[in-house]
C-alpha cells in the first residue's frame, strides 16, 4: 500500500532550488515576509491535489511575472521534484491577478493539478 505523502514541503524546496529571485513558502506567509514571494497551498483534490500557488510582490507585473515563473517550472519539470513520484502537472487555471486584502500588494495566483502516486 502506497502512503499519503505531504507534497508541499517537497514543492517548496523543488521551487526554492530553481527560483532565485523570490523566497517560497508553504501554506501561509509569514507575518514579515520581503518581497517578491511564492505561496504553495493544498486546495483540495480527490486522488490528485489541486495547488494554489499565490505570488506576492510590490509591483503587478511583478507578482505576474513571479507567478508565471512558478507555473512554468512546475509544468515542465514536476517529474524532477524529488519526494514525490509525479505522473503529471498542468494548470487548472490562468493566472489572476488581485490585491492582497491585508497588505495591499499586489498578488498572482492559480490552481495547479499535481497527479503523484503518493496522492
Amino acid at each position: 500500500m502506497i502512503e499519503y505523502v505531504d507534497p508541499i514541503p517537497p514543492i517548496v524546496r523543488f521551487l526554492s532550488a530553481r527560483i532565485s529571485t523570490m523566497k517560497v513558502y508553504g501554506n501561509t506567509f509569514p507575518q514579515s515576509v520581503a518581497l517578491p514571494a511564492l505561496l504553495v497551498r493544498n486546495a483540495g483534490g480527490n486522488g490528485y491535489i489541486r495547488l494554489q500557488l499565490i505570488c506576492r510582490a510590490s509591483r503587478d507585473y511583478e507578482a505576474m511575472q513571479g507567478l508565471i515563473q512558478a507555473m512554468n517550472t512546475l509544468t515542465r519539470a514536476a517529474g524532477q521534484i524529488q519526494g514525490l513520484r509525479v505522473q503529471w502537472c498542468e494548470p487548472e487555471s490562468n493566472p489572476i491577478l488581485t490585491t492582497d486584502t491585508d497588505t495591499g500588494k499586489p498578488e498572482a495566483w492559480c490552481y495547479m493539478r499535481l497527479e503523484h502516486i503518493e496522492a
